[in-house]
């Protein structure tokens, strides 16, 4: 991702993700305690497509994972997989911090 945009860019767009992901996360509770469905499906595919631009593979395809869960009416796998979901994301999240705080440079 550095050798197609500026070292500086790297922060601002790691922080975006962040605060876009806490939504999306917050919002992937609030589903499932609800069983809305509807909505668990939506903020998966959106957390997926976010994390696909940053490269956090697992968590996109996990997330993918419970979006065609959704889709395919397969509810109880599909709310049983979110703890999963969260557990990997506070990691994956906390990881990438981390690595912001090292800084980056031009390549």
């Amino acid at each position: 991702m550095i050798a197609d945009t500026s070292a500086d860019v790297i922060p601002i767009l790691i922080d975006h993700y962040v605060e876009e992901s806490a939504l999306r996360l917050s919002n992937i509770t609030e589903a499932m305690n609800s069983k809305n469905m509807e909505q668990l499906e939506f903020e998966t595919h959106t957390l997926g497509s976010a994390a696909f631009a940053l490269g956090n593979r697992a968590l996109a395809e996990l997330a993918r994972e419970i979006e065609k869960q959704c889709l395919h009416k397969q509810f109880d796998v599909a709310l049983d997989r979110i703890p999963l979901l969260l557990s990997l994301a506070k990691r994956s999240i906390d990881a990438l911090v981390m690595r912001k705080d090292l800084g980056f440079v031009d390549a």
